[in-house]
């Protein structure tokens, strides 16, 4: 039996209430995985693809699309990890905005050929949240939404 001194049965439901209402259940303390298959290895020789995430809560900026450089898959397919957490800083007219992203936050998947410029990229695939399952999988380059799997190891 574990005895608490100074507290009380109703303090002690409140202590743990406030512990309860500070943790979730969809934001994870580590990083998620996402599994990438890359369709052009079919049916001729894989075409390297820059993957980008692109969260849902993009700022307005004539610099396009605020995204997340998960890696180069050169294979027909890769564990890459989606980060628990980014930001993006816009600065302008002596302010600066700063924007958060969490892996409870939804974003969508893109491409983009290593030699394209970044200013191209745009999501292409369904939104999902990321931090609701341990890993994700997907078929890029395409307009699928990724689904739940298990983690991957990258």
């Amino acid at each position: 039996m574990t005895v608490y001194r100074g507290l009380t049965g109703s303090t002690l439901s409140v202590l743990c209430l406030g512990v309860i209402a500070c943790s979730s259940s969809v934001e994870p303390s580590q990083s998620v995985t996402l599994q990438v298959t890359n369709q052009t290895c079919s049916p001729g020789p894989c075409a390297p693809l820059q993957i980008l995430a692109f969260p849902s809560n993009q700022p307005k900026t004539p610099g396009g699309f605020w995204s997340l450089d998960l890696g180069v898959v050169t294979a027909a397919s890769a564990c890459l990890t989606i980060p628990a957490n980014a930001t993006f800083r816009v600065s302008g007219s002596g302010a600066t905005t700063t924007y958060t992203w969490t892996s409870a936050i939804p974003l969508s998947v893109g491409t983009l050929l290593p030699a394209e410029p970044r200013l191209q990229a745009r999501p292409s695939t369904g939104t999902f949240v990321p931090g609701s399952a341990p890993g994700w999988s997907v078929t890029l380059p395409g307009d699928s939404r990724p689904t739940p799997s298990g983690a991957c190891t990258p």
